[in-house]
């Protein structure tokens, strides 16, 4: 059955006699047909499934060597952003010195400087005084810097948002900061680096194929695998659909425990390998 499922990841989808407008419905089910192959070897966690499935997209979305995806777009998100928080204990005294601390993370589209309402479950938050905020950004392998200047106190529960004006490949954020006398230590502030939302472009000759495994990315059962297969193809009729069928069939009858079985899985992978020479 490994043997198979291996055969299976090296299919060339766009053959066969497949017209080139079923390529993309080719892809999404040989695709599926891999994920089902690895949840029947049996020893493969949901886990193992949805490592496979990641890599997977991955390289349908066209990885590049700077660890960029062609066929991926980065958006703005509509609602609320997630964002890559970094978090630091000021000890610096205000007019005798500042500390600076950095932050780092991709796909940035803005900065935000927030100073907490808390600084532990249980501890409320002094105010922050704060200086200038430093970026260094790379776009579309250019470098840009920007620096603002704050220059005042943050009360706890607030936040300056900085926009980058763009989507930045890379950012690297500093900060100066010092609080009062009697907060040392007993104030934090904060970086938050907001960050876009990746997109698959419909462009991409694989696209319906990576929404087919981003469907059934959390399930761990040939079930849910068997229900987009047959929405994809309800009549069966593309040739590689019979093709993969055979493959897959072969591979459940090599692993029955009746040598009957196994026979026949070997014959009928023998002829359908034949079929593909």
């Amino acid at each position: 059955m490994k043997n198979v499922a291996l055969f299976l990841c090296l299919l060339p989808v766009c053959a066969f006699g497949v017209e080139t407008t079923d390529c993309s419905t080719a892809m999404q089910l040989s695709a599926l047909y891999q994920v089902r192959a690895l949840i029947l070897r049996g020893d493969s966690t949901s886990s193992d499934v949805a490592d496979f499935i990641n890599g997977k997209l991955d390289t349908l979305r066209g990885p590049m060597p700077n660890g960029a995806f062609r066929w991926v777009q980065w958006t703005r998100p509509s609602g609320s952003a997630d964002y890559d928080k970094q978090v630091h204990t000021v000890a610096a005294v205000h007019g005798n010195g500042t500390d600076n601390f950095e932050s780092s993370g991709n796909h940035s589209y803005a900065v935000r400087i927030a100073v907490p309402s808390k600084r532990s479950l249980i501890h409320g938050n002094n105010p922050v005084f704060v200086g200038t905020v430093h970026i260094h950004a790379v776009v579309n392998g250019r470098e840009r810097t920007k620096d603002e200047a704050i220059n005042n106190w943050m009360n706890p529960d607030t936040s300056r948002t900085i926009d980058l004006g763009t989507i930045a490949d890379h950012a690297d954020v500093s900060l100066d900061s010092s609080v009062d006398p009697r907060d040392v230590k007993e104030a934090v502030v904060e970086i938050h680096l907001l960050k876009a939302v990746a997109q698959d472009d419909p462009a991409n000759p694989s696209y319906e194929a990576i929404q087919s495994l981003k469907r059934v990315r959390d399930s761990s059962d040939s079930d849910s695998i068997d229900d987009e297969i047959a929405r994809i193809a309800p009549d069966d009729s593309m040739p590689l659909v019979h093709i993969v069928h055979d493959l897959h069939r072969a591979g459940d009858l090599m692993r029955s425990s009746k040598e009957k079985d196994q026979h026949e899985g070997q014959r009928l992978l023998k002829e359908t390998l034949d079929r593909l020479r």
